[in-house]
């Protein structure tokens, strides 16, 4: 049986301390919530009051988890065979497979560098505008498994710790992962996880009002009002509106690796960046080449819901 979070569980300190109890033993004990959860003082110490199974908490020492999931309870691993109502039924596998279970992780893709242009490994997919949208299959990710219907399966150790992260370098990347779902959480560096439906921001939409955007980094789309090559290397996609103008500066060297021209405004443009500027004017300043990708307009599909 796969387990559910448990609200709160029985602090019932005891020496020695045994792994389960009788859950009479713990109806005097005192009841604690995950948000009070000390780790020197309670780990080891507290139980499930419905089955008297030791558990912990996840993670141990952090409000969240790094995929952005507030802290949780969860039985000791070796008892699943333990009637419980905070275990789910169902599920084949012996023991190695339920513990494997137990460590599965809602979906979490990490930042491991933008893709520059001297970046010489393998690209994560050619660059034909025709990609958009691929075809749902299984393939493997840094050792995460990604198919069009359970999107990415990750495993955390015992302290919420993340073992095998899907990572990714490019914007395609990442839309070829709204593809799969919205709801895969992305995470840069330290910084707190975001949810790709809450990353992915259509400039009309930036446009309407801009206040919430500025001094932030998000994944721009639109179709740009003209593209224009300026001073100091550097390409314009510009955007304006009757309320707002926002424009993304690319370097040159990396708009011209991709043969694009000026004229090709019947795209939607993608680009990742941090927004500068004030609510008359903003830019989003591209600077590698992993930072930008454009697709057909046929591809308006991908982007439903995010206007």
């Amino acid at each position: 049986m796969s387990q559910i979070s448990i609200p709160y569980l029985a602090f019932h300190p005891l020496d020695p301390q045994p792994e389960s109890v009788d859950p009479a033993d713990l109806k005097a004990s005192p009841k604690l919530p995950p948000e009070l959860y000390i780790d020197d003082e309670h780990h080891g110490r507290v139980y499930c009051p419905d089955c008297g199974v030791m558990c912990s908490r996840r993670p141990r020492k952090a409000p969240k988890r790094k995929d952005g999931v507030d802290a949780f309870y969860f039985h000791l691993p070796g008892f699943d065979t333990v009637d419980c109502p905070h275990r789910k039924k169902g599920g084949a596998g012996g023991g190695g497979d339920e513990a494997a279970k137990e460590k599965r992780a809602i979906n979490l893709v990490t930042f491991a560098g933008w893709k520059s242009l001297a970046d010489d490994e393998e690209p994560e997919g050619d660059d034909d505008d025709d990609d958009y949208p691929k075809p749902k299959r299984k393939e493997a990710q840094n050792g995460t498994a990604v198919n069009g219907r359970g999107g990415f399966e990750n495993f955390f150790d015992a302290d919420g710790n993340l073992l095998n992260p899907g990572r990714f370098k490019t914007v395609k990347r990442l839309v070829q992962l709204a593809q799969v779902n919205l709801n895969i959480a992305v995470q840069f560096g330290q910084e707190d996880a975001i949810r790709l439906h809450d990353l992915i921001v259509s400039i009309e939409k930036a446009q309407r009002n801009i206040k919430p955007y500025l001094g932030k980094s998000f994944l721009f789309f639109g179709k740009p009002t003209s593209i224009v090559k300026g001073a100091y290397g550097r390409v314009f996609f510009n955007f304006k509106s009757p309320g707002h103008e926002l424009s993304g500066h690319c370097e040159l060297d990396i708009f011209e690796s991709r043969a694009w021209q000026t004229f090709e405004r019947d795209r939607y443009y993608l680009f990742y960046g941090r927004v500068e500027g004030d609510q008359d004017h903003s830019i989003v300043r591209v600077l590698e080449a992993g930072q930008i990708d454009r697709v057909p307009l046929t591809a308006k599909n991908l982007f439903d819901g995010l206007r």
